[in-house]
């Protein structure tokens, strides 16, 4: 079984301890909170990845630091990935979970790239529109690209819309390219 495999295990098991629980939406956010808290310090993310600390020791400090702040069921799997030896994996539970709940929720995720981050209202308005199009609600999963020069590229339910400006470009000049060549003209 592959480390994807694994945490997608974990994943789905944390899904189904917090759908039992009625706390899907406080899991994803004791997990954010854990991989961020994770990714945030050197010291922690070598403590929790070192195999010499024995697992114990590892539970003690994620008990110590997330049991009154995050739900239980996030730290239940995130303490039995670590133990694992699978602390690198936390942010690929988190994206794991995410999906599977989505999934489960019927929610339908937009991959949109832009070359500047998206504002408030340009988001809502995005996800507003992309909901009523789709008949299912839509969540946003951003990424900035600073190659696309400009406009948006939206990856959704198996379609590509492309208006970056890069891919605007791209389109003029093989239009360009294309085109019959003109010659001088007769002066005759």
């Amino acid at each position: 079984m592959t480390t994807s495999e694994i945490t997608g295990t974990y994943a789905r098991v944390l899904f189904d301890l917090a759908s039992v629980a009625d706390a899907v939406d406080a899991a994803d956010e004791g997990l954010r909170k854990i991989v961020e808290t994770v990714r945030g310090s050197v010291e922690l993310r070598d403590a929790l990845s070192d195999s010499a600390i024995p697992g114990d020791k590892k539970r003690e400090i994620l008990s110590e630091l997330f049991a009154d702040a995050v739900s239980p069921e996030a730290v239940a799997v995130a303490t039995l990935v670590v133990e694992r030896g699978l602390a690198g994996s936390l942010g690929e539970l988190l994206s794991g979970f995410g999906e599977i709940a989505e999934a489960e929720r019927g929610i339908i995720a937009a991959e949109v790239t832009t070359a500047v981050p998206l504002t408030d209202a340009t988001r809502a308005s995005l996800v507003d529109k992309l909901t009523a199009v789709l008949g299912r609600p839509v969540t946003l999963r951003e990424r900035v690209d600073e190659s696309i020069l400009g406009g948006i590229r939206i990856n959704v339910a198996g379609r590509v819309l492309d208006g970056s400006i890069a891919s605007q470009l791209d389109s003029m000049r093989a239009a360009l390219s294309n085109a019959s060549q003109g010659g001088e003209a007769d002066s005759g």
